[in-house]
């Protein structure tokens, strides 16, 4: 697996951690939900970004 990959990882865990349940805060819970969202899509973006570069046209 890639360096980016484990970063994303370690993030999305890290969110994941300090994420409250949803009964405690659903609007807590729904931000990170979204802040993971976010980060995935992000690097997701930017991973195909990668491969667009190293394919010839």
């Amino acid at each position: 697996m890639s360096v980016e990959y484990d970063r994303i990882r370690s993030k999305v865990k890290a969110i994941e951690a300090i994420r409250p349940s949803t009964e405690e805060s659903p609007e807590g819970h729904r931000e990170a939900n979204e802040q993971i969202s976010r980060l995935i899509d992000r690097s997701r973006m930017f991973a195909d970004a990668e491969r667009a570069r190293k394919v010839p046209l």
